[in-house]
């Protein structure tokens, strides 16, 4: 049985097997949008965590977007939509910017637009939540006055933003498969693009955010953001050896897996010499196109290993029909 079948399954190789070179390295060169730089769609989150009963700081709702261009955007005016409505054709939509107020964003920052009842950035939900934000030098934050939430549905909406003389600039038709389908819940998940320049209106360009404690990454970075163009390994251990014994030195081994852009279900695991599983570091666990893991040269029970030669086995399953899989040789010392 090859290892390419969902649910991932990691084979066994015994430490003494050539290493799997199937899928050694890739070389990937983004689709973009072949469009004038402007403002465009990166990142949008339609269910957040919210429940008054709970004790912890409503996630809200939010829509980021980002200026890929050389030159500052005035955004007076502009405003945000979702679907209009098939009976009456109305949409509801949220101007972000009014008059009067700081609507400037710069070259490579983010603008996140949240609902905020009294407008105030200062104890807003947004910063509570996220809250590095505020001192973000590339995130610029606008808050639509007088809603709670955001009209984006959860099963499915799409996402106008709109300049100030009502023209479309970027759109996103979302459904909630633009997630990936590994995550047994979405609620509290963003959706990010791979890249900003990729197409809005196309499910090939999103996946879930990864990043573990916020659940999304308004006014930075994506989490699943991947170089326009890029060769590089699709597995690699650094460094090795590596020695766990607590001299802060060479202590946690680094598993680096690098993929082309997309959703994946992966599946990590440590061998020893005789082909035994003494650690699982991923199994089937959701992941985007660049993911780092570390050992700790600890097996499942936290028991810590002799040393010697162990085997890393790397299976990762694209929902595109992408697969790869790769194991290398990694030498514990003590």
């Amino acid at each position: 049985m090859r290892p390419y079948a969902l649910p991932v399954m990691i084979v066994m190789l015994a430490a003494g097997c050539a290493d799997d070179h199937r899928a050694k390295s890739f070389t990937e060169s983004l689709a973009l949008q072949n469009r004038i730089p402007g403002p465009v769609l990166n990142e949008i989150l339609f269910d957040p965590l919210q429940d008054p009963g709970d004790a912890v700081f409503d996630q809200p709702d939010f829509v980021e977007i980002y200026n890929p261009g050389i030159t500052t955007l005035d955004l007076t005016g502009w405003s945000i939509a979702d679907r209009p409505s098939p009976t009456t054709g109305k949409a509801n939509r949220y101007y972000f910017a009014p008059n009067g107020s700081n609507n400037m964003l710069g070259p490579g920052q983010y603008g996140v637009i949240a609902p905020e009842s009294n407008g105030m950035v200062s104890g807003s939900r947004l910063t509570t939540y996220y809250n590095y934000l505020q001192g973000t030098v590339d995130a610029r934050i606008f808050l639509v006055k007088n809603y709670k939430v955001f009209s984006l549905n959860n099963d499915g909406d799409c996402v106008r933003l709109i300049d100030n003389k009502g023209s479309v600039v970027d759109s996103a038709n979302y459904t909630p498969n633009w997630h990936n389908p590994g995550n047994k819940s979405t609620r509290h998940l963003s959706i990010e693009k791979f890249h900003p320049l990729m197409q809005s209106d196309s499910p090939l360009s999103w996946g879930s955010s990864t990043d573990i404690q916020y659940g999304g990454t308004p006014g930075k970075s994506n989490s699943v953001y991947v170089a326009p163009t890029r060769a590089e390994e699709v597995f690699t251990l650094s460094p090795n050896p590596f020695s766990p014994n607590g001299d802060r030195k060479d202590d946690l081994l680094k598993i680096t897996i690098s993929l082309p852009a997309g959703s994946y279900q992966l599946a990590v695991a440590l061998y020893d010499a005789t082909g035994k599983k003494v650690r699982n570091l991923a199994s089937g666990t959701p992941a985007g196109p660049a993911t780092v893991l570390t050992w700790d040269g600890r097996d499942d029970a936290g028991q810590p290993l002799p040393a010697g030669t162990y085997r890393a086995a790397m299976n990762a399953a694209g929902y595109s029909g992408a697969r790869f899989s790769g194991a290398e040789t990694v030498m514990l010392a003590r």
